[in-house]
């Protein structure tokens, strides 16, 4: 192939999806939405929401049936027995959310559900109080704090603007409902009421973007390549682990398991690379290679730099067969590719790989060991090639 049909990389190139909101500040777009959140960051930030919601639902448990006594003091008596029914149903609410936090280990999804449920418990059973005994609101001392409690309580939890913003929506129409129907909307507590609610809401949006945001920058300093902006080993060994575990799990369970492939590469002669044209140019062939990676796997797949000119990409309900085909690509880009040197010269490369399927009731490093094989045994037959099967 003529060096002018080849394709060129400068270090600006960005493989970003065209819908992606690139004009808002990087930092807001990461405290957004999980949209375009990595795997990995996912199941750490769902760590972080399931230590908070166990802690807050074990502590709204337990105050849930405190309070029944305060109804006993401050509440008439024919409202006493309706309210504590109602904090029972409450408490059986929050039992169930702290068993779903404590069983949906890294479900991000399942979390949020059950950080939604933990929230708007408490707003469900103010509003049908309200439904119930709007007329005799002023008696249920300390009920009308709820909603603004909910919301404080968002600040709390490392949650997106959007689910962040959701939740809180959803608690101002309560809120709206209550001053509807006690009559309280025309008057200036029931407007100090909800302007009091839009501004703690706003606070509590503001330290979910920080805690996101916060969590985020560490998590990449902790989990990142700095050259490459892929993962780093650990954490992709961390992530490969969890998901062999899911898979036992599927086996165990007499379930179809989902498949798991491996890609190994590898840059052929990189060292003459960098000892021909120096270490800068050397870094631009990793970050485009890199680059190609990104561009040719999908966002749920892993994909790390596992040592110096070493690459790693885990495909997870991804095949053998699929994972030849992308791994052909991926040598083909590789081919296409040049970066400039520092006198204009088209630097070329090319990648070896090992392709490997984790099997069944195998462990990982048994996995590991034979991609690694075929990944050598790519490069003792030529290099630029794949290999998917163990050679005599």
């Amino acid at each position: 192939m003529q060096n002018s049909e080849r394709r060129r990389f400068n270090l600006g190139i960005k493989w970003e999806n065209p819908w992606h909101p690139s004009w808002l500040p990087a930092s807001l777009r990461d405290t957004l939405s999980n949209r375009y959140h990595s795997r990995d960051f996912n199941f750490a930030r769902s760590e972080y929401l399931r230590t908070r919601v166990l802690f807050v639902g074990m502590a709204f448990t337990l105050l849930a049936p405190l309070w029944i006594l305060v109804d006993y003091l401050l509440l008439p008596l024919e409202l006493v027995a309706e309210v504590a029914l109602g904090r029972f149903a409450l408490m059986l609410v929050l039992f169930g959310v702290l068993y779903s936090a404590w069983k949906n280990e890294n479900h991000l999804n399942r979390m949020r559900n059950t950080l939604a449920a933990l929230l708007l418990a408490p707003a469900v059973f103010y509003a049908a109080l309200v439904l119930t005994h709007g007329g005799q609101m002023s008696s249920l001392v300390g009920y009308s704090f709820i909603p603004l409690l909910v919301v404080a309580f968002l600040s709390v939890f490392p949650l997106t603007i959007i689910e962040s913003l959701g939740i809180g929506l959803l608690v101002l129409l309560v809120q709206l409902l209550a001053l509807s129907i006690t009559g309280q909307m025309k008057t200036a507590y029931g407007w100090q009421d909800l302007w009091l609610l839009v501004t703690i809401l706003g606070i509590s949006l503001w330290a979910n973007h920080s805690q996101v945001s916060t969590l985020m920058r560490l998590y990449r300093q902790a989990s990142m390549d700095s050259l490459t902006g892929l993962l780093n080993r650990g954490i992709l060994l961390q992530q490969l682990n969890e998901l062999c575990r899911q898979r036992d799990a599927q086996i165990e369970e007499g379930e179809e398991p989902s498949p798991i492939c491996l890609l190994m590469f590898d840059l052929d002669r990189f060292k003459k690379i960098n000892d021909t044209y120096g270490h800068s140019v050397g870094d631009q062939v990793l970050q485009v290679f890199a680059q190609i990676l990104r561009s040719e796997l999908r966002k749920n797949d892993l994909i790390a730099r596992y040592g110096g000119e070493e690459f790693m990409a885990a495909l997870p309900g991804t095949g053998k067969a699929d994972a030849r085909n992308i791994a052909e690509r991926i040598r083909l880009q590789c081919e296409k590719s040049t970066v400039i040197a520092h006198d204009g010269e088209q630097v070329t490369f090319t990648t070896s790989i090992g392709i490997t399927q984790v099997r069944d009731n195998e462990s990982l490093d048994a996995a590991l060991l034979r991609v690694d094989n075929r990944l050598y045994a790519a490069k003792n037959q030529g290099r630029n090639r794949y290999i998917d099967a163990d050679l005599s």
